[in-house]
């Protein structure tokens, strides 16, 4: 099995490398995309990480890259996104053929609200933050209940609350979910993160 991790807008950190070797067995390899082709990047704040992001790479580039990884993939793939991330995977799972997609877990992917038509092609379990500020979480709730293959959790913690570079890092919420995603993947039974 395959884990592909994408980044949010801060790239490659120490919580994604500590995630991604812990996430990591001999069975499992995990492979991270992020928004600067591999390069770690140092930002003063969340604003200067937006703005390299919408520089560097952007929404549709980032899009292209999660799409790209899943193509190479030639295992069953689990994708795992954050942010940005998160609302690549949703894109590049988009009416998608591959079979080899078994799950898609995405965590505040906060441009979902611009990308309510996806069909996704396999289970997505999306993790909400309790408020957004450009958008009311609770109306983007209901626009995916319809969706069968679609599973939202809204926590009671702030967007980028697995991350402890935000300002809204939890540590009891990061280590809450990455403690189910590590429980559910050495089951190999990568579901619902209830």
């Amino acid at each position: 099995m395959q884990i592909i991790i994408m980044t949010d807008i801060f790239g490659l950190t120490t919580d994604i490398d500590l995630l991604a070797v812990s996430l990591s067995t001999e069975l499992t390899r995990v492979t991270v995309i992020d928004p600067y082709d591999g390069h770690k990047q140092t930002f003063i704040n969340e604003q200067a990480a937006y703005d390299a992001f919408m520089t560097l790479c952007g929404h549709e580039q980032y899009i292209s890259a999660v799409a790209s990884a899943i193509a190479l993939s030639e295992d069953e793939v689990v994708l795992l996104g954050f942010s940005a991330g998160a609302s690549a995977a949703w894109k590049a799972i988009d009416r998608h053929s591959n079979p080899l997609i078994k799950h898609c877990i995405g965590f505040y992917p906060s441009q979902i609200r611009n990308h309510l038509d996806v069909i996704p092609c396999c289970p997505v379990t999306l993790v909400f933050p309790c408020e957004e500020k450009h958008f009311e979480v609770d109306n983007i709730l209901s626009a995916l209940a319809s969706l069968k293959q679609v599973h939202c959790i809204k926590t009671s913690f702030y967007h980028g609350f697995m991350n402890s570079l935000s300002e809204n890092y939890s540590l009891s919420a990061a280590t809450f979910f990455t403690d189910k995603i590590r429980n559910k993947i050495k089951l190999d039974n990568i579901g619902i993160l209830n």
